[in-house]
């Protein structure tokens, strides 16, 4: 028989993309009588609750801590799938999305597998978005590199969530790959599913930067659960304020084949490491005082 399957999608002022996302979550070729959908506000002032009443999804609120983390927590204490399937209001599945997920879980004796992530570009895109769908969200190599996967498209078993316990929800971004990392460490099995692939809108600029903030933030967490030393730590801020090598940004665009300068991506990729040498700064200072994220 087919498992249960619990999506759980945190949202925040997402009426420009909720009826698109759950337009395809409820033409899903899995069986819907084995699907529940969870929506989860994190504080909306715009309709986007208004819209997504509108479908036959469960809505709820987390209002007491602005956290993707939180929600997501919130929906998890409600679901009853034996599979979790996790993605963000930004992003729409194909609609094999669950039916793939879950078949990856199955064929490969795994308990947890980051789906594909792939970017819708405009025609004519920004240097912002083109680094953005080179950067951020790349769950191949989260998989393949860092034993970890991003709650953007992200579906694991229950019983990993019964042992490992709920996100951290101090953090806005990165305590996704931190709770994949440290459930890989504790033994589970993780893969990269493929053929389960959800399309990303790009970030502008300005979110682009706000972003490597906030993933800057995570990393002395996850740095510190790894092992290293705060010496070790302290190299890795010191090494984020460098320029970025060209070559790399030329191989990750070569993939991409955008219409956009080398140069202009460049700037983008430098300020983005400045904004993330920051980020980790704050992430430092922090770390000691949230031992529940340094166990």
């Amino acid at each position: 028989m087919k498992p249960t399957v619990s999506v759980i999608i945190p949202v925040l002022n997402a009426s420009e993309t909720i009826r698109e996302l759950l337009d395809v979550l409820h033409q899903q070729t899995y069986d819907a009588d084995k699907t529940e959908i969870f929506i989860i506000d994190n504080g909306s002032d715009d309709d986007t609750i208004t819209k997504a009443r509108q479908y036959p999804v469960t809505v709820l609120q987390e209002a007491s801590m602005k956290s993707p983390y939180a929600a997501r927590n919130l929906g998890l204490k409600q679901a009853k799938g034996e599979i979790i399937a996790m993605t963000d209001a930004n992003k729409i599945p194909e609609k094999t999305w669950i039916e793939e997920g879950v078949e990856a879980l199955n064929s490969e004796k795994a308990d947890l597998a980051g789906g594909d992530i792939q970017f819708l570009l405009s025609d004519q895109p920004a240097a912002a978005e083109v680094f953005d769908a080179m950067t951020f969200n790349d769950n191949r190599r989260f998989v393949a590199e860092e034993n970890g996967a991003a709650t953007g498209n992200l579906f694991f078993r229950k019983e990993v969530l019964r042992e490992m316990g709920f996100f951290p929800e101090e953090a806005r971004s990165g305590m996704d790959i931190w709770w994949t990392q440290l459930a890989v460490r504790s033994g589970y099995r993780l893969v990269f599913a493929g053929k389960a692939v959800v399309w990303c809108k790009p970030r502008s600029y300005r979110q682009v930067l706000n972003k490597s903030y906030r993933v800057g933030i995570s990393h002395p967490f996850n740095q510190k659960q790894a092992g290293k030393s705060t010496t070790y730590i302290l190299m890795m801020i010191f090494r984020t304020f460098m320029p970025p090598k060209v070559r790399p940004l030329k191989e990750k665009m070569n993939n991409i084949k955008p219409d956009v300068s080398i140069s202009s991506v460049w700037r983008v990729a430098w300020l983005s490491k400045i904004y993330m040498g920051f980020g980790r700064i704050s992430g430092l200072f922090r770390m000691n005082s949230n031992p529940s994220i340094r166990k």
